[in-house]
């Protein structure tokens, strides 16, 4: 078995030890879901994942329209992520215009963990979700989503993708917008736009994971299912301790508060995280601070 803490640096593992927490995020409350509620679980966890996947693509071509950017496929792919780099990704590039992305993902991380830890089944639902949702959001549903193959699926050696936006397919006031060639007034992008970091990065993907799947919950169920939302958490910050208590000693490091907050991608101190003004909805934090918090610092040692 490969020996990450010889082949990363110690700043690369802190970008890992957050990727997956985020991925475990995801597919522990989803298998939950699933549990729970069976078909109508899985509705849930899958209308939550367009809607999570439909933000992500918004939020990047709004972050593009404001720099000035076309909003075609080459530069969604290439300016801009808001996915921190995780340096054990792999992938070939077999295609990037403005028109069409052709990619083979070789190595996905992602996929690794929930093939371990039992979890494929889920990591296919959010395979099938997102990543049309996310495209599609991004280009004003105008773009098609070819995902012909996935390291979710069994018998699958690598994903597939051919993500294409065709400017004859778009109506005349969008072509301007997304392709350089029938906007003879483009004046080139205004300002950089970093790709998201660390822990800022996986923080905001784990935070809108959470509140879309409470979201749907509430709209479908109103408060009456709480509690297997509850039982999602609970359970992963059992996960999360318990991974965290690992990491730290084969890091030979104590599991200090510091170490949490570096390792582990939700903010310790959630009611001074400003991206929760903009999730504010069906009480997301405060249902987050009740339910997750103190079983997370309990497991954690770190209260009694």
């Amino acid at each position: 078995m490969e020996n990450i803490y010889q082949r990363y640096t110690p700043e690369q593992m802190e970008t890992i030890h957050l990727a997956d927490f985020y991925t475990m995020l995801y597919a522990i409350l989803g298998q939950t879901l699933l549990d729970a509620l069976g078909i109508e679980g899985e509705a849930v966890l899958r209308e939550a994942t367009r809607r999570y996947g439909a933000d992500r693509g918004r939020t990047r071509r709004q972050n593009h329209l404001s720099a000035n950017v076309k909003i075609n496929m080459k530069n969604l792919f290439s300016i801009g992520s808001d996915l921190p780099t995780d340096p054990r990704f792999c992938g070939q590039a077999l295609k990037l215009t403005p028109e069409e992305r052709n990619h083979r993902t070789l190595r996905c991380p992602m996929a690794e963990l929930w093939g371990r830890e039992g979890y494929q089944y889920v990591g296919r639902i959010y395979c099938e979700e997102f990543h049309p949702a996310c495209y599609g959001s991004y280009a004003y549903g105008y773009t098609r989503v070819g995902l012909a193959r996935t390291l979710t699926q069994k018998g699958d050696s690598f994903c597939s993708f051919n993500i294409i936006l065709r400017a004859e397919n778009l109506p005349e006031e969008l072509k301007s917008i997304c392709f350089e060639e029938y906007d003879p007034f483009f004046t080139g992008q205004t300002h950089d736009i970093p790709r998201a970091e660390g822990k800022s990065g996986y923080n905001s993907l784990c935070v809108r994971v959470y509140y879309y799947l409470l979201e749907v919950m509430r709209e479908r169920f109103g408060e009456e299912r709480d509690g297997v939302l509850q039982k999602g958490l609970i359970a992963f910050a059992r996960y999360a301790a318990g991974a965290l208590r690992t990491y730290a000693e084969e890091m030979g490091t104590p599991l200090t508060p510091a170490f949490v907050e570096s390792h582990f991608p939700l903010s310790m101190q959630p009611e001074q995280e400003p991206l929760w003004a903009r999730y504010a909805g069906h009480g997301a934090r405060k249902f987050l601070q009740a339910e997750f918090y103190p079983a997370f610092e309990k497991y954690l040692g770190f209260r009694s």
